[in-house]
């Protein structure tokens, strides 16, 4: 065993190997989330289903649900850090962090164009003015094929949260957030509210939700950015029976996501009261673990790598499989959920071979671009 960062060095931040591992993990959960047909998971409105199936949905939602989030918590985590132990560079770090994901996000952009010009000229032939303009905002916003809004996401959240310079300012945005976070509810686990509303103002607040999908990117991500950097100025929180509270806080996660379900008002699953919850203990956790075994920590970077290029890469992967499958017509994962593990894993092991590849690539002088693709 040896210690993978100088403790005193205070200029070096210290290296955290178990995060990685969490990171691959969560990639494969998101991974999971997406393989599954359009609206067999959603919507629940209109959904007549017995009690058993809406709690299998209910703990689905519940085990996958929390990996975005833990994306973002230890991207802002690791980035504060970084700047709590270097603060004369604070803003070199912060425009580093942005522009690497803004470098991201054009690699991935650019891969997936063909497919945002198929939608619009799809759009174009049926004369669909407003949902061109919707859609060409959106994708410029969310980053073609509507996959890459958590690197948008990220780096604005991040950057605007930077901007705080004290505890207090840190709290009040805190709570801006969690109150934009609990408007971010309203538009998914709790959609049916508004839409079943005749009031004005909630079919107002409903259209603005929906016309840019903030749901989606920037009211979730406000509240686990500054959770971040919480974490990373006050490290992990000694709370006795953290362990506790995360599995009643899970158990609590389902029966919420159950009820949504049970009285059809979830329409979309990304955000629901309790996850946060869930995720603050469960980071907590996390964070207090320390292996310093440099074997694990070698592969725990490799399995980072992979993971970020698998969560990055399997957008397009599944959009372009079911471009190409539906123009055949014989398109069998849309409508067989028991097949959607060999795309899945197919998937995983693309992902592996490729980032392998870029990474290797990337060393060469005109093909460095390769290391923008994780």
């Amino acid at each position: 065993m040896t210690s993978l960062a100088s403790e005193n060095s205070p200029k070096r931040p210290q290296y955290y190997p178990i995060l990685d591992l969490v990171r691959f993990i969560a990639a494969l959960l998101i991974i999971f989330i997406h393989i599954f047909p359009e609206g067999s998971t959603t919507s629940s409105i209109g959904l007549d289903s017995s009690i058993p199936t809406l709690l299998g949905v209910s703990f689905v939602h519940a085990l996958l649900r929390p990996a975005v989030p833990v994306f973002f918590l230890i991207s802002s985590f690791l980035l504060f850090r970084k700047i709590e132990l270097d603060p004369e560079n604070k803003w070199k770090h912060v425009g580093s962090f942005c522009l690497r994901l803004l470098y991201l996000y054009l690699f991935w952009y650019v891969l997936g164009l063909p497919l945002t010009i198929k939608d619009i000229v799809g759009y174009a032939s049926q004369g669909d003015t407003y949902n061109i303009i919707r859609y060409v905002v959106i994708t410029l916003w969310k980053g073609a094929p509507r996959g890459y809004w958590f690197l948008v996401s990220l780096a604005s959240c991040s950057a605007l949260v930077a901007l705080t310079k004290s505890k207090k300012s840190l709290t009040i945005m805190t709570v801006v957030a969690g109150i934009l976070f609990a408007y971010g509810c309203l538009n998914a686990a709790y959609f049916g509210i508004f839409s079943l509303s005749d009031d004005p103002v909630s079919k107002a607040l409903l259209t603005v939700g929906n016309y840019m999908e903030l749901s989606y990117c920037f009211l979730e991500a406000l509240l686990f950015v500054c959770l971040g950097k919480i974490f990373a100025l006050h490290g992990p929180f000694k709370i006795r029976g953290n362990v506790a509270f995360i599995v009643i806080s899970f158990l609590l996660m389902i029966g919420e996501l159950f009820l949504t379900l049970y009285f059809r008002l979830f329409v979309y699953p990304d955000a629901y009261f309790l996850l946060p919850v869930f995720v603050f203990f469960l980071m907590n956790r996390i964070l207090s673990v320390d292996i310093r075994n440099e074997s694990f920590a070698r592969t725990a970077k490799k399995l980072k790598k992979v993971g970020s290029f698998s969560y990055l890469f399997h957008i397009q992967f599944f959009a372009y499989m079911h471009w190409i499958l539906d123009a055949t017509g014989h398109n069998v994962f849309r409508e067989q959920i028991a097949l959607l593990l060999i795309p899945y894993f197919v998937c995983v092991l693309l992902a592996f071979l490729l980032q392998t590849l870029f990474e290797r690539l990337s060393k060469f002088k005109y093909l460095r671009f390769f290391r923008y693709s994780y």
